[in-house]
């Protein structure tokens, strides 16, 4: 942590301008930092007291901050200091000094709350066109420390890069310092070493509310340098607030690898609710997916933009609409995506129950025919494990048609991390895995020995399970894949790092392509094409592929020319 402070100011200043010399502005002033404490809380909360600030940043309609320039205050404790006064913000500015008297209160959550001065009885213009101070700042820093800087007016001199784009569209950005972030128990096993991951990259990360005309569409990674700014507050946690920001380097745009020529390619993509209404152009807002009829058309054309871009011959799909599989169905409206995409032979595999579980949305599987033809009925598990948790998988046999191979595919999606029950297996147990983590390991542990009896009744050993299975690389749900003896196969084949969602601003990887020993033989490609989860939403995007969804699509190539016995 690097704290410089540099006083620029101050009532005794020769060149300031006076503005009233009377009593009120030359009496007592109580120290803002005794106010602010050393604590989370003010030590004289409820008191009533009277301070002298310079204005350092005005919030119109709801307050300002002051700072006590003196220069013999002590840099433990803030110099800052909220005041709630929405008649007031309407006639301050920085610079100018003011002395006032109220109430100090204490707004926000339990534990990080704003210190302010409230119910004011007095006030006083005192100077103005004074220079406003600035204390320097680095990141990371511990909560101790943050409260120190709470309202203070700030210099950041290292870069920063950007970290979550969630709100970018509502002027709202994450910064870190050291590069992005990355989700604790995507490269540190559950347990401590994720609960300390988790502390440094709150330490590393800060809370932007952007000035006009803010960055654009920029993606996650991008680096920028902020001069100067607030460390506020909302009443619920610190927001910075800065006068400018510039990009430096924004990451290069990620191209897909070309498909070789005796490649099959698979692809494994998660749809973000694709709802089509009535499937006529009506019935919207959907329960989960697009609001009206031009949303789910703008959907519609990046979808198709993205395969038209990767050119997949199996696709397995995630937040499709469980509506069955008639000419009005979502799933009727996504072959016709694929259709136009340039090979018009794509077909739905169909199970006999029309819809899978009693989910809103669900699973989904579709190939080429002139490359694929299916073998034996398709196949969903519906066990204890998938009923109202987890979504049912939908498995099916297929044969490639050039070389005759049969294989196994499966599509999943295991139960999300959201809406967290307070107690039992399934609460968040406080190692980085959140809750439902024990339903996710349930539906792997449930989800194995189903395969390998379908594998066996096909007489292959050619096995390929893809999905989002709502766990970091290092969850008891991926580790139990790669137990049974499946491959991750952007690992293996690709390497580490990778990601494939942003989760409150840090990188990990949800989507999954594992492989059976034999088909990994077979493997010649696989990558997670990072079109969506970096990329804001809401917002133009450089091309009409990105954005898609909140997940990026795996790409698998297999080559079933190739011998599956080594060298």
């Amino acid at each position: 942590m690097l704290l410089s402070l540099s006083l620029i100011g101050g009532c005794s200043d020769t060149g300031q301008s006076p503005a009233n010399s009377g009593a009120f502005c030359q009496s007592e002033a109580t120290p803002i930092p005794l106010i602010q404490g050393d604590g989370y809380h003010s030590p004289l909360k409820d008191k009533t007291v009277t301070v002298r600030g310079v204005v350092t940043f005005v919030k119109k309609g709801k307050g300002f901050y002051i700072e006590d320039t003196d220069a013999n205050r002590p840099v433990t404790s803030s110099r800052a200091l909220f005041v709630a006064d929405q008649a007031l913000s309407d006639s301050v500015w920085p610079g100018q000094q003011w002395m006032l008297s109220g109430r100090v209160t204490e707004s926000g959550s339990a534990l990080d709350k704003l210190t302010s001065l409230a119910d004011l009885s007095g006030h006083e213009l005192c100077a103005e066109n004074l220079d406003v101070p600035e204390t320097g700042m680095q990141l990371p820093l511990n909560s101790r420390e943050r409260e120190a800087l709470e309202g203070m007016r700030v210099s950041i001199a290292q870069p920063l890069f950007v970290s979550d784009v969630y709100n970018l569209s509502r002027g709202r950005v994450t910064l870190s310092s050291e590069g992005v972030l990355r989700v604790p128990t995507e490269i540190e096993n559950p347990g401590s070493g994720a609960q300390q991951l988790a502390r440094s990259n709150r330490n590393r990360s800060l809370v932007a509310v952007l000035p006009e005309p803010g960055i654009g569409a920029a993606a996650v990674g991008t680096s920028v340098q902020v001069a100067t700014g607030l460390l506020g507050h909302n009443g619920r946690r610190q927001q910075f607030f800065p006068d400018s920001i510039t990009i430096l380097k924004s990451p290069p745009q990620d191209v897909p690898e070309p498909k070789s020529e005796n490649s099959l390619r698979i692809v494994n993509s998660n749809l973000l609710n694709f709802f089509n209404g009535d499937g006529r152009g009506g019935g919207f807002p959907t329960e989960r997916g697009a609001e009206t009829a031009q949303e789910f058309e703008a959907q519609s054309d990046r979808i198709h933009a993205a395969m038209a871009r990767m050119q997949p011959d199996l696709l397995a799909v995630q937040e499709l609409e469980n509506d069955g599989f008639g000419p009005r169905s979502a799933a009727a409206s996504l072959l016709g995506l694929l259709n136009d995409t340039g090979a018009n032979d794509w077909a739905a595999v169909i199970p006999k129950t029309d819809r899978i579980g009693g989910d809103v949305i669900t699973v989904g599987l579709f190939y080429r025919q002139s490359l694929l033809e299916t073998v034996g009925q398709p196949r969903s598990l519906d066990s204890p494990e998938f009923q109202r948790l987890s979504r049912q998988p939908l498995a099916q046999v297929f044969r490639d048609r050039n070389s005759g191979r049969v294989f196994l595919v499966v599509v999943n999606h295991l139960k999300s991390k959201g809406r967290c029950p307070d107690s039992g297996e399934n609460a968040d147990q406080d190692d980085g895995q959140g809750c439902w983590n024990a339903a996710r390991l349930a539906a792997v542990i449930a989800q194995l020995p189903w395969l390998q009896k379908l594998a066996a009744e096909a007489e292959t050993d050619h096995i390929l399970i893809l999905g989002d299975m709502n766990a970091w690389r290092r969850e008891d749900p991926v580790r139990q894949f790669r137990t049974g003896g499946y491959t991750d196969l952007v690992e293996t084949l690709s390497g580490l790092p990778q990601h494939s969602f942003l989760y409150w601003g840090q990188t990990g990887t949800l989507d999954y392509a594992f492989a059976s020993p034999a088909l990994l033989k077979l493997a010649r490609h696989a990558e997670i094409w990072h079109i969506n989860a970096t990329r804001p939403q809401r917002m133009e995007q450089p091309r009409p592929w990105l954005r898609a969804s909140d997940h990026d699509p795996v790409i698998v190539d297999l080559d079933f020319s190739q011998s599956e016995t080594s060298d």
